[in-house]
């Protein structure tokens, strides 16, 4: 039987990602797990409005990077969900380089980093909500399968859950889309 448990939001686990932008000169991270797929080729970040640094540097620039966390990454990604940008240069945390999109630092380490454009933003209670148009990826090459594509097994994105305030490590495929669903009617 089910129980009716409240107005929860029930979507969580989501992805943890590292948000590389610059404010004026300094470049900064910030940890977002508040992300989704807004259509085949564009995403959100939600950024809480307390993140005032973080907030004014992608407002400013209207570029951005976004990178998957891995278990290699997620005490640099955890410290970044804490310290603030405002008041600590978190610019050493991670090695990084900057490609076309000059003011999105893209993290050498991270196993997928998307430079991304600003195309929209939403404003919902205390979050802005960017909609981010990928403009390019960049994937550790151990990160590929051999047809060139990303190997989200390899990557092992690590997972945010709100209610218990936990990350989780992803596990391994368990079906084929599309495919499993073939036999169901039968």
């Amino acid at each position: 039987m089910t129980k009716d448990i409240g107005a929860v939001m029930g979507l969580y686990p989501t992805p943890v990602t590292v948000a590389g932008l610059m404010n004026g000169e300094r470049v900064n991270f910030l940890t977002i797990a508040h992300v989704g797929v807004a259509e085949h080729g564009a995403l959100l970040i939600s950024v809480d409005k307390e993140h005032k640094f973080s907030d004014a540097g992608i407002r400013e620039n209207r570029v951005v990077s976004v990178s998957l966390v891995n278990r290699a990454l997620l005490p640099a990604a955890d410290y970044c969900g804490i310290a603030k940008g405002a008041q600590t240069d978190k610019a050493g945390v991670f090695k990084y380089h900057f490609g076309e999109l000059e003011k999105a630092p893209i993290l050498d380490d991270a196993p997928v980093c998307m430079a991304c454009r600003v195309i929209d933003e939403i404003s919902v209670g205390n979050f802005t909500n960017y909609i981010l148009k990928p403009v390019h990826t960049y994937v550790q090459e151990e990160y590929l399968t051999a047809g060139g594509k990303i190997d989200y097994e390899k990557v092992s994105p690590i997972l945010f859950e709100f209610q218990s305030a936990q990350y989780l490590s992803t596990g391994k495929a368990v079906a084929k889309c599309w495919n499993i669903g073939k036999d169901y009617a039968k």
